[in-house]
């Protein structure tokens, strides 16, 4: 028997993206490489990965992202973006956007 909470009730609530812009803004300050064209684009880049073909849009999210980006309905809901959809897009992108390259010096310095 598993100690996790269950997470269905994700799957009813809305995601609020609107405001993901100035999200992304705020994390670029911090350091983050985030480009001008993702900060404009983060909205419609949300709702067209979430809603997949669904969207107008989807060509704009995967020229700024890159093919590997995973554009799909996450929680099969296609009238609701919901925190589900965001919660899945998260974990997919977790370790795709680090370049591992970049850390074998740092694995060299260690031993």
């Amino acid at each position: 028997e598993s100690i996790m909470p269950t997470y269905a009730f994700l799957m009813k609530r809305a995601a609020k993206l609107d405001d993901i812009g100035a999200h992304l803004k705020t994390l670029r300050i911090t350091g983050v490489p985030y480009t001008d064209a993702e900060i404009e684009n983060a909205t419609n880049d949300a709702y067209a990965q979430a809603q997949g073909s669904g969207h107008d849009d989807a060509s704009g999210l995967q020229s700024r992202y890159g093919d590997k980006v995973n554009v799909r309905d996450f929680d099969g809901q296609p009238e609701l973006t919901s925190e589900m959809d965001a919660l899945v897009a998260y974990l997919q992108v977790l370790g795709t956007m680090v370049d591992f390259n970049a850390t074998k010096d740092v694995e060299k310095g260690a031993q």
